[in-house]
């Protein structure tokens, strides 16, 4: 029987969070799971579950006074399946080492977040997703899952069976214990990430072109223009290699062609080139500017740094073609109400999908 913690207090990564469980439990084995379970249930108490330990969360869904289970250290990669491009892992592995093995049998994720340092099990459990039109969210690519369920059950759940597979990928924690995962993954791959600097009305117009013309947009706008310039939105895409433009060819390109491939020590957005970026709009503050282009792997592309800021937020889904209106109606309130952020207001897309608890 596996020994948990007493006198263990819980604290997310952003402080925003703390409360003492009566028991902390870390798992190596879906063993350890079914005893935690069925212990809990026997007692009458209650099991919650984390992913990753410092959960990158702001939500109240995993406090407790009785049992909490966090999955760090079921974290073992299982199986992979490279013919069929799948690989199965134990639920806890986390993003970041997760990839790190997909990439040592030439596969990667179809899609990710901006971060890595969840679980597997966290990210598609809370409908994790990265950006992308025609890009599901992480969940959409699971193909079979383990559960320990309520009663200490273990519940496989395979793509034969969509309906409870659609039930389960999403599922907060509400359905059971997740144990296993298995991961429909691509080739390795590659992707040309651009961003670009301009004005709010340049683009809350053009939505529905640059999803039509870019495989990933992501959008950060800052309601109050920094430093003083009315260029307030920094707007990226992550493109195949060799992807057309389309309306973003006309952006003035601040880039040097030899800084294009990305190096070891280069950031999507270089201070250097920032600051050239503020002198070239200080002159001429009616340009669209191209601050920052680089081709490289797919997760140097498509992550950021972890910002070390703590901060909280919160996330709304609305239908892409609300979305024009959403974004100007919440300017309505930052400006009426005098309201400010000091991070930015990001605008992210996704595939909708048939997962019950998905926000997609």
């Amino acid at each position: 029987m596996i020994k948990c913690r007493e006198n263990h207090t819980f604290e997310n990564w952003a402080k925003t969070l703390t409360f003492k469980p009566q028991n902390f439990c870390q798992p190596k084995t879906e063993q350890d799971v079914i005893d935690i379970v069925k212990a809990a249930r026997a007692a009458g108490t209650c099991v919650r579950v984390q992913g990753a330990e410092r959960s990158h969360s702001w939500s109240q869904f995993t406090v407790t006074r009785d049992t909490l289970v966090n999955l760090d250290k079921l974290n073992k990669p299982l199986i992979a399946d490279v013919l069929k491009k799948r690989y199965t892992f134990q639920a806890g592995i986390r993003l970041k080492d997760l990839v790190k093995v997909l990439a040592l049998v030439n596969l990667g994720l179809r899609n990710t977040g901006s971060i890595l340092e969840q679980s597997i099990a966290g990210a598609i459990s809370t409908g994790t997703h990265g950006t992308g039109l025609r890009l599901g969210n992480l969940a959409t690519q699971i193909v079979r899952m383990r559960i320990v369920t309520g009663t200490g059950a273990i519940k496989e759940i395979t793509e034969n069976e969509m309906p409870l597979l659609n039930a389960a990928r999403v599922n907060f924690g509400a359905l059971g214990i997740v144990t296993e995962v298995t991961v429909q993954c691509v080739e390795n791959y590659n992707l040309e990430f651009s961003a670009y600097w301009c004005k709010f009305e340049d683009i809350i117009d053009k939505l529905d072109t640059l999803n039509a013309e870019n495989e990933r947009v992501r959008i950060w706008w800052f309601p109050k223009p920094l430093f003083g310039i009315k260029h307030d939105v920094v707007l990226t895409t992550m493109n195949p290699p060799n992807t057309p433009r389309g309306m973003l060819d006309q952006f003035t390109d601040l880039t040097a062609e030899e800084s294009n491939t990305l190096s070891e020590s280069s950031l999507p957005l270089d201070i250097g080139v920032l600051f050239n970026a503020l002198l070239e709009l200080a002159a001429d503050p009616n340009d669209q500017v191209l601050l920052s282009r680089f081709t490289g792997n797919y997760i140097d592309a498509l992550t950021l740094l972890l910002i070390p800021i703590l901060h909280r937020e919160c996330e709304y889904a609305v239908p892409v073609d609300k979305a024009r209106e959403a974004l100007l109606r919440f300017r309505n309130v930052l400006d009426e109400g005098d309201f400010n952020t000091t991070l930015p207001v990001e605008v992210r897309f996704v595939a909708k999908d048939d997962s019950l608890l998905s926000p997609a």
